[in-house]
Formats: structure tokens, C-alpha cells, sequence
């Protein structure tokens, strides 16, 4: 099983440590001020191939990597700020939050995408925000009793 919540609170806390900034998930409560939004955005995939399958004592284990892509998006009050602000974060996931993601959570930063626009029209209101996707790897462990055929008949030809 993948450690989501273990993921997205070393992000939320990582990120808000070293932009300074209150971290929340898209659509959920706007806090004052300049802040960051997540959204794990497109669910966990298989990147290619079949699990490996092992057995071992009484569990059958399978493991396979996934992918997955969160986005981040920067709101403030002016635009330095916004892009000023996801600089920052983006450089978190190059330097301490890759190394961290990577050996407390067994996540892997595979691309850092670039700030780009993402204004949106909400009624009669703008959104100004900059924003950009990471894509993340991990293992997907699955284990499950192992079932053992006790007893079964064999017929001949």
C-alpha cells in the first residue's frame, strides 16, 4: 500500500518550512495572505510491466512502481510574490525535499515542471495564481494471505 498520508504530510510541512507559507489542498479553506496549494491530480499508474510477485512465510507479496503527479499552485498578492513563492517551492523538491522524500517515504522526484500562468475566471473574479506539476515514484506493496491448496482431485485421461 502506498504511504499517502505520510507523503503529503512531509510535502505540506517541508514546503510550508522553507517558503514560509501555509500549505493547504486545492478547494479547501483560504487562509489570509500569500499560500500553497496541492492536488494530487491524476491518481497513482502503473509505469510499465507486471508487478513482482513473492511469497514469503504465509503473505504473498506484490510490488510494483507507480507514478504520480501533484500540482502546486502559488496565490498572493501581486505577481512577484506568486512566482517568487513557487521558486521557492520548486527548489525545495530539487534539493532538501528530494533527498527527504526520498529516504523517509521511498518517494522519488522524477520531473519538476516549470511555473507557468494558471489564472482562472471564477464568475466575475480572477484566481491569480502560478503554478507547476511534479511527477513522484514510488513502490506499491500489496500483501495478502497466502492460499494454500490443501487437498484436491486429480482425474486422468
Amino acid at each position: 500500500m502506498i504511504a499517502l498520508e505520510d507523503i503529503r504530510s512531509l510535502i505540506v510541512q517541508g514546503l510550508s518550512t522553507h517558503v514560509g507559507k501555509e500549505v493547504i489542498e486545492m478547494n479547501g479553506g483560504i487562509p489570509v495572505g500569500g499560500y500553497l496549494t496541492y492536488d494530487f491530480s491524476d491518481g497513482f499508474h502503473s509505469t510499465r510491466g507486471f508487478p513482482v510477485v513473492t511469497q514469503g512465510s504465509d503473505k504473498l507479496v506484490k510490488m510494483e512502481t507507480v507514478q504520480f503527479t501533484v500540482t502546486f499552485l502559488s496565490y498572493d498578492h501581486d505577481q512577484t510574490s506568486r512566482i517568487q513563492n513557487a521558486l521557492m517551492a520548486r527548489d525545495w523538491f530539487k534539493t532538501v525535499g528530494h533527498t527527504a522524500l526520498k529516504e523517509k517515504v521511498n518517494v522519488v522526484v522524477v520531473k519538476i515542471g516549470s511555473i507557468s500562468n494558471r489564472d482562472i475566471q471564477v464568475n466575475k473574479e480572477w484566481e491569480r495564481r502560478q503554478g507547476f506539476d511534479v511527477q513522484f515514484r514510488t513502490v506499491d506493496i500489496v500483501e495478502s494471505d497466502l492460499e494454500w491448496i490443501e487437498q484436491t482431485n486429480i482425474q486422468r485421461s
